[in-house]
């Protein structure tokens, strides 16, 4: 929807609908688009600080479930050095020996043995040595809730079964589904750039974490071994004392395999040994408990804002003065809830009402601070539907601008509730309804005196209802207003116009009309309708008075902000 940006004065003259109106600039100075864009989302956010909260508290409480009822997983860590040996021929002298370099190692060669320690072989030995086949805590899981859903619908379908599987497969399935739930908890990496590598396994318990690790790295120690073994057998000569120490060492690895201890025996034929057996942890591992609610936290917080930020894109209500300048590029006043509800506490405003006061003088300096304009000018306040509070601003604006002397006419013109009739005016004997109805043109306005500089204009005479046929656009009444032109200013209580077509009658003859709105309720489609309403009319709209529900701290805050 696209609006022509305009601001009346209400000193303009009348017979010009269009003089005087100065162009409002959305993107000039102070109005920057996306420091207005931001500041719209900030407030949305502090609007929906407790939902926000609440958000994330439950993806908090989210976190803490999860690491209550999820199964610790414990650590243990072994590092394996890498230490390469002078290999000599059978046979060789001492001399040989003497001569001998020792071989180096490369990152390639180091980062190779990484995967000889979680190779399947070396894994395979350590798993059929302990039978873990027969451990339920290697064993296939069963199926998930999504899981058994799918196979559900799975079976719906009209798709071959598979064939089924003979005892044989059965048992080579779950024996390999074991195996690789046990692989996968095995991790090795080389530290930084040493030739040091460290063998971790996560376990169910401390015993069996630290158990299985020493086994993963006795087997390779074990490996490492049999390799030298095999290269010494295929010498020509072959020693009867090389054979038993071979056969000692393969026979400690073995038993560092069963029982997961690291002894003390050395393995001077393998190039490798182990510098740190693993230790049975002390705390689990897993799950994470600070950093699973860390994370809980942060997603609650981003995906609640996430969320507040995709409704606010989606809000059409109104949530502030500069989001009505920007939409309409019409002048907004925000006036704060007031507690009093009678007349006459507006001169003289307790201190839980100052906000409330405040936002009247501003809006009383607008309409009425032009020189002389205070003496020829008549407007109307009309709400987009009941309820916003339009009668006691209308009410509360006339008493203040009566105390500064000025002699003003309050006039409740909304026939069908009249609100300030029944509070100023209960015993009238005639009302706005008579000029409605009749078709003179020479009778003035009944005025009920309230005091020596304000007077009130009843809608309709006490004990009577308007007539349905009563309209505010007759002649009798344009002449009445007339007659009060170049004499005192006139403020209007215009009916709704979701419940009568009275303010567009009556607009064209106003200096120009005031649209009262909800904050935080009414809708922005809802102005665009009633500024379309009045326009159609050739009424001029002089700006948008927002009616804060807020408490009076929170306006305080607010009137600041949009001054």
């Amino acid at each position: 929807m696209n609006y022509t940006p305009f601001f009346v004065r209400p000193d303009d003259p009348h017979d010009d609908a269009r003089a005087g109106r100065e162009p409002i600039d959305p993107g000039g100075p102070g109005h920057d688009l996306e420091t207005t864009l931001i500041g719209d989302l900030i407030a949305a956010i502090r609007r929906r600080a407790v939902p926000l909260a609440l958000w994330v508290l439950v993806c908090t409480a989210a976190g803490v479930a999860y690491v209550l009822i999820a199964d610790p997983e414990f650590r243990a860590a072994a590092q394996i050095a890498l230490e390469p040996r002078v290999r000599l021929p059978p046979g060789a002298d001492a001399a040989a020996a003497a001569a001998a370099t020792a071989p180096t190692l490369d990152s390639a060669q180091a980062e190779s043995q990484v995967q000889v320690i979680q190779s399947a072989r070396n894994l395979r030995y350590v798993f059929d040595t302990l039978g873990l086949d027969t451990d339920p805590a290697y064993a296939e899981k069963p199926p998930g809730f999504l899981r058994r859903t799918l196979d559900r619908l799975l079976a719906l379908l009209p798709l071959p079964a598979p064939p089924p599987l003979t005892p044989e497969e059965k048992a080579m399935r779950a024996r390999e589904i074991a195996f690789q739930n046990f692989s996968d908890r095995v991790q090795v990496k080389r530290l930084g750039q040493s030739y040091v590598l460290e063998v971790s396994f996560r376990g169910l318990t401390p015993q069996d974490t630290a158990r299985l690790t020493n086994a993963i790295a006795a087997a390779y120690i074990r490996d490492q071994v049999l390799v030298r073994a095999a290269s010494d057998q295929r010498g020509t000569e072959f020693l009867q004392g090389r054979i038993a120490l071979i056969q000692a060492q393969r026979k400690a690895a073995d038993e560092a395999v069963a029982t997961g201890v690291i002894t003390d025996f050395q393995f001077p034929d393998s190039d490798a040994r182990i510098v740190g057996a693993a230790l049975r942890p002390l705390v689990a591992a897993y799950p994470q408990t600070k950093l699973i609610l860390l994370l809980g936290a942060f997603f609650g917080l981003v995906s609640g804002v996430g969320g507040i930020a995709v409704l606010h894109s989606f809000d059409r209500t109104v949530r502030s003065p500069a989001q009505i300048r920007r939409v309409f590029g019409l002048e907004c006043f925000l006036v704060p809830r007031f507690k009093g509800g009678r007349l006459m506490e507006t001169a003289t405003p307790k201190r839980r009402d100052a906000a409330f006061a405040l936002a009247l003088s501003q809006l009383r300096t607008v309409l009425f601070s032009s020189e002389g304009a205070s003496r020829s000018v008549s407007i109307g306040f009309v709400a987009c539907r009941k309820g916003t509070g339009c009668s006691t601003l209308s009410a509360h604006l006339a008493r203040l601008v009566s105390a500064s002397g000025d002699r003003v006419v309050l006039v409740d013109a909304d026939l069908r509730e009249p609100e300030l009739t029944r509070r100023f005016a209960p015993q009238a004997t005639a009302g706005l309804e008579d000029f409605a109805l009749s078709c003179g043109t020479d009778a003035d306005l009944p005025e009920v005196p309230l005091d020596a500089s304000l007077s009130f204009v009843p809608a309709v005479a006490a004990g009577r209802t308007a007539h349905p046929d009563a309209f505010l656009g007759t002649q009798a009444l344009r002449a009445a207003l007339a007659r009060f032109g170049g004499k005192r200013p006139l403020v209007l209580d215009l009916p709704p116009l979701d419940a009568s077509a009275d303010a567009q009658a009556i607009g064209p003859m106003l200096t120009g009309i005031v649209l009262v709105a909800h904050l935080d309720r009414t809708k922005l489609d809802e102005l665009a309708d009633a500024i379309r309403a009045l326009g159609s009319t050739h009424c001029r709209v002089l700006g948008i008075v927002l009616n804060d529900p807020a408490q009076s701290r929170t306006a305080w805050r607010r009137i600041r902000a949009s001054a």
